[in-house]
């Protein structure tokens, strides 16, 4: 039997699941999983009990709901160690109706026919028979190799490379290269791999640790690049801001919710951070940083003066 799970941020993945209801009917072979704002548990813990209580002879397949999303990048990571699933990234509704009344044993030949055909359900509907234009790239910036390196954008995001980044930062600040600083990230290499995948086309990626980043810097700044870095907690982004000072704003992203942790920001900010952490936050203003709370960019930003 195909167990199907759809992975998707807020209500995506429910109102997917009750629209396929409404035209099939019974579909109890379709689960859902999805990844609230203040969501504490890993999305990962949810799909690893759902499968629990799967025939080991079942097909699973994960619809995520877009390439590059913190929720593809977690089911990406999840499917390197769990080789039974197989994760889709991106959902459509003729996606999931062709996945949906499949019959057992899809093959790899099967799963590419089923994503081409979800492919042609995307139309301008005002013109539905005209070819379809390949879509305009984002202008990412040239690149000069030579002279130091323009720092665009800092930003802490416990999700590292996913879909704010990818879809509004990276065009905004026009990056081209990305630097992921985190130290459980570079030493990972499923993790690492499913960042590349998060790459947008164009656009260079190093995942360093601490220490690493900081012996790179001398060769950056030789390269003439437009940088944007990304660290995945708040303590090791203290670590490298207290030894290398090539900018002076701060953005805070997202940092995960956990036990101890507040909100800090703005109105619904996704920065929940324990009593260490807003220490360290607090000595990141003391050296002297701009600090702010900015989720995308076209939300407001929150300055924040103080995290004690």
């Amino acid at each position: 039997m195909n167990q199907i799970i759809l992975a998707s941020h807020g209500g995506l993945a429910e109102g997917a699941r009750d629209t396929l209801s409404m035209v099939l009917g019974d579909v109890s072979h379709v689960h859902v999983v999805s990844l609230a704002r203040d969501d504490q548990d890993p999305i990962t813990d949810k799909v690893k009990d759902l499968i629990s209580g799967f025939d080991p002879e079942d097909a699973v397949y994960v619809c995520t709901d877009m390439l590059g999303s913190s929720v593809n990048n977690s089911m990406v990571e999840l499917q390197q160690r769990m080789k039974e699933i197989t994760v889709i990234s991106g959902m459509n509704m003729p996606l999931l109706l062709s996945l949906a009344t499949a019959g057992g044993g899809i093959t790899d030949g099967d799963l590419a026919a089923i994503i081409n055909e979800a492919r042609t359900g995307l139309r301008d509907a005002s013109a539905p028979i005209a070819s379809a234009a390949p879509a305009k790239k984002g202008h990412r910036g040239s690149v000069v190799n030579n002279g130091p390196a323009k720092i665009v954008l800092v930003r802490l995001d416990y999700r590292l490379l996913h879909g704010q980044v990818v879809f509004s930062w990276i065009n905004t600040v026009g990056a081209t290269r990305i630097i992921v600083v985190d130290n459980a990230a570079a030493t990972d290499e499923v993790r690492k791999g499913a960042l590349k995948l998060a790459k947008p086309s164009g656009v260079l990626l190093n995942v360093f640790t601490v220490e690493r980043a900081l012996k790179k810097m001398d060769k950056l700044n030789t390269l003439g690049e437009k940088v944007m870095f990304i660290f995945g907690n708040v303590h090791e982004m203290l670590e490298f801001c207290s030894s290398y000072k090539g900018f002076n704003e701060i953005n805070f992203g997202a940092a995960a919710n956990h036990e101890g942790a507040v909100s800090v920001g703005g109105k619904d900010s996704s920065v929940f951070l324990d009593a260490s952490e807003r220490a360290d936050a607090q000595r990141l203003l003391n050296l002297g940083f701009t600090v702010y709370e900015q989720q995308t960019p076209s939300q407001a930003r929150t300055d924040i003066k103080s995290f004690v």
